[in-house]
């Protein structure tokens, strides 16, 4: 038992060493090339670098990577970058507390999908087939479409919904990966907030598979949410994302949506 208490210890530390000593590719360019493990391929959002790694930037670029202390870190220029070199381009100097956290979650978001879980809300989900509206989502459109991830053996969903704290159930039966309802749909008569799952069973037991939240929000609501992240906002353009690429981070992130 105390054999095992240690090197549990030195596992737990030498994963969080490895993860303080990494950087996290948030943003790229298509055509960025990098050294990674010893090999050269393609740079993708959510790749892990090491003091290791390069990348390799031939032509003028918007490179985002960020560390587990949720600082972010730009390249732009043509050159060859190293750890070292990369971590000399902090994006901003003056980053706002709640950038920070914004991008720590971001951070554990990525660190977790590679183990197939992901994080919501600070609790940790198997693996779900639910993708959007993510669970205790918030959104304020006059549609609303479902998505899930599918699985290779299965020819068909079946989704669910189901008015919060209510009885009532309703189901549709499709083979493919989104389903859209308009707001003027009935079943969005009885309040304005619901569950939803996706199974790929015709009659599942609902207390055994899991649900996601969401509620349906007036415009202004959403206004008023999203100013309360008028400084991550303001770090976000500072760091060069579109007005788009803003809204759809706080979507993903906060799960204050307008689509």
């Amino acid at each position: 038992m105390g054999k095992s208490f240690i090197l549990i210890i030195i596992f737990f530390c030498t994963a969080m060493l490895s993860a303080q000593d990494s950087l996290c590719v948030f943003k790229t360019n298509s055509g960025i090339i990098a050294k990674i493990d010893g090999k050269k391929r393609p740079l993708n959002k959510g790749d892990f670098l090491n003091e290791k790694s390069t990348i390799y930037v031939s032509s003028p670029s918007e490179i985002m990577l960020i560390d587990s202390q949720g600082d972010a870190f730009n390249i732009e220029d043509v050159g060859t970058y190293t750890y070292k070199s990369i971590i000399q381009n902090k994006a901003i100097e003056d980053q706002k507390s709640l950038t920070s956290k914004y991008f720590k979650l971001i951070w554990d978001e990525l660190l977790k999908r590679k183990s197939g879980k992901t994080i919501i809300g600070g609790v940790f989900r198997g693996d779900v087939l639910m993708k959007y509206p993510r669970d205790s989502t918030k959104t304020a459109s006059s549609k609303l479409t479902l998505s899930w991830k599918t699985q290779d053996e299965a020819s068909q969903y079946y989704v669910i919904i189901r008015p919060k704290n209510s009885e009532e159930v309703h189901k549709f039966a499709t083979n493919g990966n989104t389903l859209t309802l308009y707001n003027d749909n009935p079943i969005f008569a009885e309040g304005n907030e619901f569950e939803w799952s996706v199974t790929t069973l015709e009659f599942p037991n609902l207390k055994n598979i899991p649900f996601y939240a969401f509620t349906l929000i007036e415009r202004s609501e959403y206004e008023a949410l999203k100013s309360s992240y008028k400084d991550l906002i303001k770090d976000l353009k500072v760091l060069g994302l579109s007005s788009t690429e803003i809204e759809e981070s706080i979507c993903e992130t906060y799960g204050i949506c307008k689509k």
